[in-house]
């Protein structure tokens, strides 16, 4: 079955009954030459997003510190934020860097841009100086709004402002501009910009169009029952907590999803704590908390967590590392309204969000299983060996348009994208994730690329040789682990190599381990350093942290 024509009439918010603007209905269309699943009925840019949500009207939307804002209040503040910023000559096709960490203003900014249709491009607030630069050199954004000041504060020509300033403009009720009108953006046109640490180096731009970004989250709102077509007006919302950083696709989607089902979005305040998290799933009645496996078991672990109330806890989906049976069965434990919802999430960016997805039924008794693809995901394994396992593939309509200035294509002409990741499917449809093909390290739930630290650490001019590796982390699942061979005569220490990376990298990036030797790094025939084989040697090592 093809698609309809895009020829027929576009969703209208004039009389009448309400289009259809949702469905769980998937058709096949044709794509850049090859064929794609779709949803037959979705909406074509992400500013619908926002008249979907006007339904919810005084219902609680946002909710960080004693700050509450509703449906009604957000969708008027997007409106004069949007009008501030259209004011700086910011419109269409505009990029726009948000580098900041979570906040109510952060958030409102992102959906100001999409009602202006310009481009949000969504800046690591991890990032060094160095990264921060080059991302601004790549970009080069009309504008960048950040929190960011003092001796880190933007430079004046990528015209910085304060995400704090736009308070006064959130809290300006007495300033009601008119209802916000989908923008007519074509599908296919870019939405936003996140960053992928790619394998050989910096970060790459991952361009996001607004077909990719609405297929993701349609995709979750069928795994999750909550598409908006299919929920009343009087449907109770879900509390979710925010604790995934906004410029992380898992941060995107829960922001999204909770905005279509009338929901309630938490926020923390400062950094992530346990305590804190604690005490608010217990003060606000937290149902779902999506988040890595990392910040869950540190939640877990805290010596207090007996004094919280935390029985409203439903659902804890988990996802930028893989979730071992051990935290899944300590989860289960010390939540146990999640006994059948603790399952697990698995994707990439480049592919867009979310491939695959299991429920606890699902991955139970099934080590490595990560799920079954969603609905309009198309899965296969590549180059398969004599046990079925090989590069896990995939083709779906969330897939990126493309790196932005880089003309290294994400998918095949045929529309696979390679995940990097290595894998297996059963016969009933399962994935199983058993490995890596790329050189990444995921330190709680950040990826890495080992190219970029290792660049870095090559430039210190008493270092000859290094690799950078990941190492098995009980907290953080891995860490970076730095091997490096010192150039003869040279006497840097750890310390001296320690303060040059942080000075270059994200401190997420820096090397916590390290091994300093005097033996040549292990090579193959052709002279490439064989990670492995220095992993298993610094097993046997003594440690030098």
């Amino acid at each position: 079955m093809n698609e309809a024509s895009n020829s027929r009439p576009h969703d209208s918010l004039s009389g009448g009954s309400p289009p259809k603007r949702w469905s769980r209905e998937v058709v096949t269309t044709e794509s850049g030459g090859h064929p794609v699943r779709v949803y037959f009925h979705r909406p074509r840019s992400l500013s619908e997003l926002l008249v979907d949500a006007r339904r919810w009207g005084e219902r609680t939307f946002i909710i960080e510190g004693e700050l509450r804002i509703s449906f009604a209040r957000h969708e008027a503040a997007v409106a004069r934020v949007a009008q501030h910023l259209a004011g700086q000559r910011i419109g269409r096709g505009d990029r726009v860097l948000l580098l900041g960490y979570n906040s109510a203003e952060w958030l409102i900014a992102f959906w100001a841009l999409q009602s202006l249709d310009a481009i949000a491009v969504l800046g690591n607030a991890w990032w060094s100086d160095d990264e921060t630069a080059a991302a601004l050199a790549l970009i080069e954004p009309t504008a960048v709004l950040t929190d960011r000041s003092g001796e880190r504060a933007i430079a004046h020509r990528f015209n910085p402002q304060m995400l704090e300033a736009l308070r006064a403009i959130i809290d300006d009720d007495g300033a009601v501009p008119v209802l916000l009108r989908p923008v007519k953006a074509d599908e296919d046109d870019p939405a936003l910009i996140m960053f992928s640490s790619g394998t050989t180096g910096s970060a790459k731009g991952v361009v996001m169009s607004h077909r990719a970004v609405i297929a993701n989250i349609q995709n979750l709102l069928v795994l999750t029952g909550r598409l908006p077509d299919e929920i009343s007006a009087e449907s109770a919302g879900t509390v979710s907590l925010l604790t995934v950083p906004l410029f992380h696709l898992a941060g995107v989607q829960i922001s999204f999803s909770t905005l279509l089902s009338g929901g309630s979005l938490v926020f923390l305040e400062g950094r992530f704590d346990p305590a804190t998290v604690l005490a608010l799933i217990a003060r606000e009645k937290v149902r779902v908390w999506g988040s890595i496996p990392t910040m869950v078991a540190r939640v877990i672990d805290h010596p207090r967590f007996a004094d919280y109330d935390t029985s409203s806890v439903r659902s804890i989906p988990m996802g930028g590392a893989a979730v071992s049976p051990e935290l899944r069965a300590k989860v289960q434990q010390a939540f146990p309204a999640t006994q059948k919802r603790v399952g697990s999430l698995y994707g990439l960016t480049e592919a867009g969000g979310v491939l695959a997805a299991g429920s606890a039924d699902d991955v139970q008794g099934r080590p490595g299983c990560v799920g079954r693809a969603l609905p309009v995901v198309e899965l296969k394994i590549a180059n398969v060996d004599a046990t079925g396992v090989g590069e896990i593939v995939a083709r779906t309509p969330t897939i990126a348009s493309g790196y932005w200035r880089d003309a290294t294509p994400i998918a095949d002409a045929q529309g696979w994208v390679k995940t990097g990741d290595l894998g297996r499917l059963d016969d009933n449809g399962y994935l199983y994730v058993t490995g890596r093909s790329k050189d990444i390290i995921i330190r709680g739930g950040e990826n890495i690329a080992s190219a970029h630290v290792e660049r870095c650490l090559m430039n210190h001019p008493a270092v000859k040789e290094v690799a950078v590796v990941a190492l098995p982390h009980k907290d953080l699942g891995e860490e970076v682990g730095a091997a490096v061979v010192l150039r003869v005569g040279a006497t840097a220490t750890i310390d001296d190599l320690r303060r040059h990376a942080l000075s270059h990298l994200a401190k997420f990036e820096v090397p916590s381990n390290w091994w300093i030797r005097h033996q040549p790094l292990p090579t193959n025939a052709s002279g490439k350093v064989v990670k492995r084989a220095v992993q298993a040697a610094w097993a046997g090592a003594q440690d030098q942290t």
